[in-house]
């Protein structure tokens, strides 16, 4: 009776159709078991919930603070570089004027020996100039009184031949 195709096939559907409705069944228990383990109403449970949510909402204000304090290091940060830069310009600025006053002072110190130099050669040169007059009148006084009209030779220039 069970060697015709017919009846195994039967069987195999009726038997197929069992396990799939115990399945279902099955399945349908596990889910509903899950979600009564879920929903309890375990106050420490919920204590616990609570704690977690407020903690993650702590973090939450915790981050936007971090990151409005990071927006403002970076704008301070942008800030600071700027004025390096200034102050960077400035040195060299200064550098430049303080190599320009020290070429000036030696320039100065330049001049002013010069002018000490030459200061000293006029003295030198009214001096010769006062004794040459002298000695000119000293001869021309000698020369009118003996009634010679020659006038010595005065050394006048003090090169080194």
């Amino acid at each position: 009776m069970f060697d015709h195709p017919t009846f195994a096939t039967a069987d195999k559907e009726f038997a197929m159709k069992n396990a799939s409705t115990v399945f279902l069944v099955i399945m349908m228990f596990c889910s509903l078991g899950l979600w009564g383990c879920t929903h309890q109403k375990n106050g420490a449970y919920g204590a616990r919930i609570r704690e977690l949510e407020n903690r993650y909402l702590k973090l939450e204000e915790d981050y936007k603070v971090v990151v409005q304090a990071s927006d403002l290091l970076r704008k301070k940060v942008g800030q600071l570089e700027t004025e390096r830069n200034d102050l960077n310009n400035q040195v060299d600025e200064l550098k430049n004027i303080a190599r320009e006053r020290d070429q000036l002072r030696i320039q100065l110190a330049t001049r002013t020996s010069e002018r000490d130099s030459l200061h000293s050669q006029i003295g030198q040169f009214r001096r010769d100039m006062q004794e040459l007059i002298g000695r000119m009148d000293t001869a021309l006084s000698q020369s009118g009184a003996s009634g010679n009209q020659t006038v010595p030779a005065v050394q006048t220039s003090r090169s080194k031949d």
